[in-house]
């Protein structure tokens, strides 16, 4: 495909991917407080808690964008997405799009209660 048609297609659908993520994290925890940030953290197989920060680059772009979108860091945002389009490898772009779209699926399958938790208090 053309690198001028490729990169605009591309990023509108991963930019919709991150932003329905964003929306349906706010959605079912509720937006952060002032002094509150969101955390993603996963657990790999053997147990061990890995932080979005220690994901490789590839790897990370989805909840690294989905945290600085929710955190209202637009800028990192926007590199993220760059980085994502400007990747050379096919295979990578749509490994990227394919983990946006099971997050997005796993989110909204998660067993929630009907509204966020009511804040401490």
């Amino acid at each position: 495909m053309s690198e001028r048609l490729r990169p605009p297609l591309y990023r509108r659908v991963l930019t919709w991917l991150i932003t329905a993520l964003a929306d349906v994290v706010v959605a079912r925890l509720g937006p952060a407080e002032d002094s509150e940030a969101f955390v993603l953290e996963v657990r790999t197989t053997t147990g061990r808690a890995v932080g979005a920060g220690e994901f490789p680059p590839q790897q990370g772009r989805v909840g690294r964008s989905v945290l600085a979108l929710l955190a209202g860091d637009r800028d990192v945002v926007q590199a993220q997405l760059a980085s994502a389009e400007r990747e050379p490898a096919p295979a990578v772009r749509a490994t990227t799009l394919a983990e946006a779209l099971v997050w997005l699926h796993a989110l909204l399958d998660a067993e929630t209660g009907a509204f966020p938790d009511p804040p401490p208090g």
